[in-house]
């Protein structure tokens, strides 16, 4: 498949108007045409529906676009690493992190192994623990900062300190900063997260309500705890969140320490069983030297 017309369908996707997208890739509007038109004919299937007045992705080619997207990617990040290797660098590491990793120890630690081996080119992502999970066994990463349990048994885990949680809330609904006890929480609109994102958590936070016969009142489902952050200083509910999160909370809210909370986000450094990379085990080595500490 010619990345050329992946790329141009990529830009056209992005902007739904020829001239535009014509302008943007550098190329006459005919020529665009012709590639798209050639690229529909190599799979077979319209990516694009068009009308004097408009063009529109059909849901084929708004399907394709996540596949595209995805390959071009890749093959970026494989010229990045063929780019690192010419360029005297012994070997390359791809390492992902969570925004709570990105905000707790891991760039220290990142930071430290790279002192230690300056030959090696560090590549930083960042990425949510399901798609880490997916990357790690996809080989599109090697190391990964997340939260277990997982469901792979091909990936290998370095537990390390898990993170307790906080309360936040809106400055206005909050009578002080003082530590708040974890059934005066429970009683509280709370902003969480869904099951299918955060099974554990939200299994624990249920049962917790249950044996302290509460009925939990979840107003608002966040995607993601910065997300949830946003929405406790509009007012919606208080979060949840964990500590790493408290030097990022937005100014119209208060943080408040959780007293007897039962929640922890276990986090973890992950990899591959059968990897090949010596990169790996040289991280490996340096990371399990400073949990001993």
């Amino acid at each position: 498949m010619d990345t050329k017309r992946l790329r141009l369908f990529v830009i056209l996707a992005e902007d739904l108007h020829f001239g535009r997208a014509a302008k943007r890739a550098g190329v006459a509007q005919s020529v665009l045409s012709v590639h798209i038109k050639r690229l529909e004919d190599e799979l077979g299937l319209d990516l694009f529906a068009r009308t004097k007045r408009e063009v529109r992705l059909t849901p084929s080619g708004q399907h394709f676009l996540y596949e595209a997207r995805a390959i071009l990617d890749r093959i970026e990040r494989g010229r990045r690493v063929a780019a690192s290797l010419a360029h005297g660098n012994t070997q390359v590491l791809r390492v992902a992190m969570t925004t709570v990793a990105m905000l707790g120890i891991a760039p220290q630690w990142i930071g430290g192994f790279k002192d230690a081996f300056p030959k090696v080119d560090i590549q930083l992502l960042e990425l949510g623990t399901v798609e880490q999970e997916i990357a790690l066994a996809d080989g599109e990463i090697d190391i990964g900062f997340l939260h277990p349990p997982l469901d792979r048994e091909d990936l290998r885990l370095c537990l390390l300190v898990p993170s307790a949680f906080f309360a936040l809330r809106r400055r206005s609904d909050a009578p002080s900063d003082e530590p708040v006890a974890w059934e005066t929480v429970l009683n509280e609109p709370l902003v969480f997260y869904g099951r299918r994102r955060a099974p554990r958590l939200y299994d624990a936070i249920i049962s917790s309500a249950v044996d302290h016969e509460i009925t939990i009142r979840i107003v608002s489902e966040a995607p993601s705890f910065l997300s949830a952050a946003s929405a406790a200083s509009a007012g919606i509910g208080t979060a949840l969140l964990p500590e790493e999160l408290r030097s990022r909370i937005p100014e119209n809210s208060v943080p408040a320490s959780i007293e007897s909370c039962p929640l922890v986000l276990e986090n973890a450094v992950a990899y591959r069983a059968n990897h090949s990379n010596p990169a790996v085990d040289w991280f490996m080595q340096h990371i399990q030297r400073r949990v001993r500490l």
